[in-house]
């Protein structure tokens, strides 16, 4: 059942731990984050991030209908039942809420980190067909085709809410299996297939097309104005021009019009031009807006809906690793071929977020490196970028449960000390500015995109690969140097990332379906893991092992030189595979160290976390800004922190195709 805090008074602020959701508050927990220092900013950047707000939840809609070729129906159906719920049984009621409130939270059927699908923890089929009779008689409005009835519209809908063995798998990267054709993601229509799209080579590696099944012919259909997601790129369009006039400087603007003209045309040379004028603007308000990241897509290509607006939230320790990106290059274990010479600068920000809508929220990474293009980032460097209000967050019991339940005696002490103040944050720092931004292609490739050679599993290699560089430089001398933490504590900091980053895996082995690792991170983590206990693919001794203790395991690290020395092997191998495109190499680690989970552990693991009733994932709910308006003009924007899941997704979708600046 949803556990949800009693509701505050009226004027406490609703941040912190707000409500658990599912069989013992099990499958997500939601937390209110704040944004501090919002009141501060100028009232041209308030503007400017409420236009860009607006943005990103004008564009929530697409991530929906990305997610399943149902899901927006699924979201829509539950929305207007719920909305109509006045007078429903309540047990009904409640059963629908907790339902929607995962639907919302992952996009649709499919959890946001494993890709399988899930079904409604209590709701039956008995008790939608009730609760969509009681809503139709109120007047509800239906997500209906020409001609459908309610009943026909849940029959419709019928195997993809409650059927947990039609299309399992939203995006599908085993080996052995045609990847499109087995993923239930809607890029593709049923039936289409791999070969189908690679017989399209000059739209197989685009990041805004799907393709789709049009009197028996695979047609590519681009996201634009006027094509697919039309209507919402319409209104996504009208906020970021908007937006415009507030920018901070030309090269804000040029990535804004840039933007524009991507969703105007559908040309991708226009998102290519945006990503370098955002890259360079160096604004201290931020966004992110466009099919940006291809976790969802089984080829590792297409790109999911996100939006966000952020602005700067201060820099130290992040700011001095940034300065020192060439060192850190000069460093690593790979060949001088495969190394970056022309190391400059990264951008390196911590920002407050304000918004996250689409892949990006309320499930949200803790940081990002963009631009995904691999010659961008040759040639014009990457942002990194750090959610400080995401990462600062915190539930209540959470964090000392997990250490005293999954890590060995001797270790907890340090990952409670430790782990958030100090290895965490590092370990963030250095994956996403050093790690994402390292290395090179072979000449040899050309014009060639490694992502387009490796395929299936290039997401994967390259989550793990800026994992390891963490792991690999995190007991660097030059963190001492920058004051990162003291020389004195070096060899506890290393042995405590390792462990945390090791046990912290094992921990959330829970969250995987079955015994197969599907998404991205979690491969990484697994690969990187099972590469240090079964000793890589010379077998060797890394110093680390899984032991078991009173019939629970546990990781212990015995020898941090020798498992420095195995990430180092793995990170080697990782960026020659990457550098050269060898894609039978990473289908070959990623099918052997990755992929599939002990079921020992992960039964284990499972029976720990649900007798502390551990939640599987967190989401959060964003402030609320509000326009001061005067006449046409925002003369100011107010921040609130007023609403709970519920309320938030439900003015999003009341926002989504409004232009009116008065509709919060």
């Amino acid at each position: 059942m949803t556990k949800q805090r009693t509701p505050p008074q009226a004027t406490e602020p609703l941040v912190g731990e707000l409500e658990r959701i599912g069989p013992d508050g099990r499958d997500a927990v939601v937390v209110g984050v704040e944004a501090p220092g919002f009141d501060d900013l100028p009232a041209r950047e308030k503007r400017f991030l409420y236009c860009m707000t607006r943005a990103a939840i004008a564009g929530n809609g697409i991530a929906f209908q990305q997610s399943h070729r149902d899901a927006d129906d699924i979201a829509r159906l539950l929305e207007a039942c719920f909305m109509h719920a006045d007078g429903l049984d309540p047990a009904v009621r409640d059963a629908l809420h907790e339902y929607l409130k995962l639907v919302w939270i992952h996009h649709g059927p499919y959890h946001h980190h494993t890709h399988a699908k899930f079904t409604p923890p209590r709701l039956t089929h008995a008790m939608l067909a009730v609760a969509a009779q009681h809503a139709s008689s109120r007047g509800a409005s239906f997500p209906l085709r020409a001609g459908e009835s309610v009943d026909a519209l849940l029959a419709r809908l019928h195997r993809s809410i409650f059927d947990l063995g039609y299309e399992p798998v939203q995006t599908n990267q085993s080996s052995g299996v045609d990847v499109v054709a087995t993923s239930a993601v809607n890029y593709y229509d049923p039936g289409v297939t791999k070969a189908d799209v690679d017989a399209l080579p000059e739209w197989r590696e685009r990041v805004n097309v799907r393709f789709a099944v049009r009197d028996g012919r695979v047609v590519p259909e681009v996201f634009r104005i006027g094509g697919v997601f039309g209507p919402e790129l319409e209104t996504v369009s009208h906020f970021v021009r908007l937006a415009l006039p507030h920018a901070e400087n030309d090269e804000q603007r040029a990535a804004i019009r840039s933007l524009l003209e991507f969703y105007a045309t559908g040309d991708e040379r226009h998102f290519r031009e945006h990503m370098i004028h955002w890259l360079q603007s160096g604004a201290r308000v931020d966004y992110l807006n466009g099919f940006i990241e291809s976790y969802l897509d089984p080829r590792g290509v297409i790109g999911q809906f996100e939006g966000n607006a952020s602005f700067r939230a201060g820099g130290g320790t992040l700011e001095r690793i940034a300065e020192n990106a060439p060192y850190f290059e000069a460093k690593m274990p790979w060949p001088d071929a495969y190394r970056r010479s022309d190391v400059s600068r990264p951008v390196a920000l911590m920002v407050n977020v304000v918004v996250e809508t689409g892949d990006a929220g309320p499930v949200s990474p803790a940081a990002y490196n963009l631009p995904n293009y691999n010659d961008i980032r040759r040639d014009h460097g990457s942002k990194n970028v750090i959610l400080y209000n995401i990462e600062n967050t915190r539930t209540e019991g959470v964090e000392q449960a997990v250490v005293n339940e999954f890590f060995l005696p001797e270790y907890r002490d340090a990952v409670l000390s430790l782990s958030h103040p100090l290895t965490r944050p590092l370990k963030v720092f250095l994956h996403e500015v050093i790690g994402h931004g390292s290395g090179r292609p072979d000449p040899a490739l050309g014009a060639m995109d490694p992502r387009a050679r490796l395929g299936r599993v290039y997401s994967s290699l390259e989550e793990a690969r800026a994992d390891l560089v963490a792991l690999y430089h995190i007991g660097d001398p030059k963190l001492s140097e920058i004051g990162a933490y003291d020389a004195g504590m070096r060899d506890l900091v290393v042995e405590t990332a390792f462990v945390s980053y090791l046990q912290g895996w094992m921990a959330r082995m829970d969250r995987v379906e079955g015994h197969e690792v599907r998404e991205a991170h979690d491969r990484g983590h697994h690969t990187i893991l099972m590469w240090l206990v079964r000793g890589g693919e010379r077998k060797r001794d890394y110093g680390v092992e899984v032991i078991k203790v009173d019939g629970d395991y546990f990781v212990r690290v015995t020898d941090t030189d020798r498992a420095h020395e195995g990430v180092g092997e793995l990170l080697l191998r990782l960026q020659v595979i990457k550098s050269t495109g060898d894609a039978d190499a990473a289908h070959r680690i990623f099918d052997d160290f990755g992929t599939r989970l002990d079921p020992a552990w992960k039964a284990n693991i499972a029976a720990r976390r649900e007798k502390l009733k551990l939640p599987k994932l967190k989401a959060f709910v964003f402030p609320r800004l509000s326009p001061v308006v005067r006449g046409d003009e925002i003369v100011d924007v107010k921040i609130a922190y007023d609403e709970d899941l519920t309320a938030q997704q439900l003015r999003f979708r009341r926002l989504e195709h409004s232009r009116s600046l008065e509709a919060d």
